[in-house]
């Protein structure tokens, strides 16, 4: 197995930034993280006495580099960044005795606690795709997450999301039982792309064939346990009542994998501040323009507005 600290790939993970036109380049520096339940490969971007630290979540076919080129702009305006890989994915494949959605709620939390206790500062969460569920939940139970930005939220326990996430109904059928099933076989694993719509990942046919064959993200195999238990997550605070931070939403305009109808079918139910924005011309993967402008016009002011707001009693 390569050391967390060293890049088998950088060849394949630099490849995701051509996809970014325009956009700053990422000198992002690698070091690894160990918590409780095993170590993760992370990159940090910025300059690390930044005022504020944007955490990048991934999904289920993504791992932290992928996004370097989202990092280096919030990197550039002056933000620390933050991009793991979550157990089973990027550098963080190495042998784990259970990974589940669970253990990457776990995961996040630990690393956020680590971080203040190393500095404390204002923390936000960037989640991408499903990790915008994953961001969520995390979201509702640490006390230092100050915002929360997602490009989809997508709640897998509905079933029309299940719909619009598991490749054939005959899958969906057999959720109720994947759970149980998976404690039986917690070893196995199965290409994640066998069970979602990974080919609807981009509108760009090059990028979609990248992340469908990058071993690091959508080419990965995951256990079957990982898959199981995305869709009976519950989160610490429904919806409605989430109060804990602003949330922003910048949700492609032209998914064809997880439409913006079914993302706002649990943005409409929140309770905090939150802000819609549509990214004209991007599908899942949100490279596009004028999407990718779109983007970073909504999201510096946000994280630019949270690093200047005075830090609240319920944080000290």
């Amino acid at each position: 197995m390569a050391a967390l600290d060293t890049d088998p790939y950088p060849a394949l993970s630099a490849r995701y930034a051509d996809f970014f036109a325009g956009q700053p380049a990422a000198t992002p520096r690698s070091e690894p993280f160990r918590w409780g339940g095993g170590t993760l490969r992370m990159d940090r971007h910025g300059p690390p006495d930044a005022g504020l630290t944007v955490l990048l979540v991934h999904g289920a076919g993504g791992y932290g580099r992928m996004f370097a080129p989202l990092a280096a702009g919030l990197a550039a305006a002056g933000h620390e960044v933050l991009a793991p890989d979550l157990p089973g994915y990027g550098l963080s494949a190495a042998p784990w005795s259970a990974i589940d959605y669970r253990v990457w709620k776990l995961a996040l939390l630990a690393l956020i606690e680590a971080e203040q206790q190393r500095r404390c500062r204002p923390m936000i969460l960037l989640g991408a795709s499903i990790g915008g569920y994953l961001a969520y939940l995390v979201a509702a139970e640490s006390p230092w997450v100050r915002g929360l930005v997602v490009t989809t939220l997508a709640d897998p326990r509905d079933p029309v999301v299940q719909a619009a996430l598991v490749r054939r109904p005959w899958m969906r059928a057999l959720l109720p039982a994947l759970r149980p099933l998976s404690r039986l076989t917690r070893g196995l694993r199965v290409p994640v792309r066998w069970f979602t719509h990974m080919q609807r990942m981009s509108h760009d046919p090059a990028l979609t064939a990248l992340v469908c064959a990058d071993p690091l993200g959508g080419g990965n195999r995951v256990p079957l346990g990982l898959l199981a238990s995305l869709f009976d997550s519950a989160p610490a605070l429904e919806p409605e009542q989430f109060q804990r931070c602003p949330v922003l939403m910048v949700h492609p305009a032209s998914d064809d994998w997880t439409p913006m109808a079914i993302s706002d079918r649990f943005f409409r139910r929140l309770a905090a501040p939150k802000q819609q924005v549509s990214l004209e011309g991007c599908g899942h993967f949100p490279i596009e323009q004028p999407g990718l402008d779109q983007l970073r016009d909504a999201l510096l002011p946000f994280v630019q507005r949270l690093a200047t707001e005075p830090v609240s009693k319920s944080m000290m």
